[in-house]
């Protein structure tokens, strides 16, 4: 019965992030063809800026995403020339388990500063009763759903849930950058 839960929470995030991630693709596919981006529009400017756009979502991804990640692959297929895609997905992959990584540090470490107890207050009391209610299964689902997953990790690490098996589930946050990623790679094809 409890597992019963588990999974209806994940389908039910999974659901909300399909949902989510259609309407991006509609308009991805929407925008690719109605708007023309010349070499010196100012997205091509700063689409063939890399540093620019990697540093804008490394700190997304550590203030729990607040820009999705399907954006930035958008980015590498249309606005960024001579991009290797398949590069740019493997280093937003990686960006994104980092910033996971550390906000699990964060958590472990700093759980008792005055920005760690503002961080709970604000943003973190809401998913502790899914946490206590799922455990490590949580991290599965902020791994591949829309759920906040650096907010997630903090969370995590500040119960200090075992390194170990928090950087073997969090694994799974490749496997949505892989599908993820394929997916908006079809879609520029339309």
């Amino acid at each position: 019965m409890a597992s019963e839960g588990k999974y209806r929470f994940l389908v039910r995030n999974l659901l909300k992030g399909i949902a989510w991630f259609a309407i991006l693709m509609l308009a991805f596919i929407y925008f690719k063809d109605s708007i023309s981006f010349t070499a010196d529009s100012g997205l091509m400017k700063y689409g063939n800026s890399p540093l620019i756009v990697f540093s804008i979502y490394s700190v997304s991804e550590i203030i729990a995403g607040i820009i999705p990640p399907e954006l930035f692959m958008m980015w590498s297929l249309e606005l960024a020339a001579y991009r290797n895609y398949l590069v740019d997905l493997a280093l937003l992959a990686s960006i994104s388990y980092a910033a996971g990584t550390l906000a699990y540090l964060f958590g472990r470490y700093f759980n008792g500063t005055v920005l760690y107890r503002y961080s709970r207050k604000k943003y973190l009391r809401k998913y502790e009763e899914n946490f206590n209610k799922y455990g490590g299964f949580l991290l599965i689902v902020a791994a591949v759903t829309p759920v906040p997953y650096s907010a997630i990790c903090a969370l995590v690490g500040s119960v200090k849930y075992p390194f170990k098996k928090f950087f073997l589930i969090t694994l799974f946050r490749f496997a949505r950058f892989g599908v993820y990623g394929y997916l908006v790679w079809k879609a520029s094809m339309v």
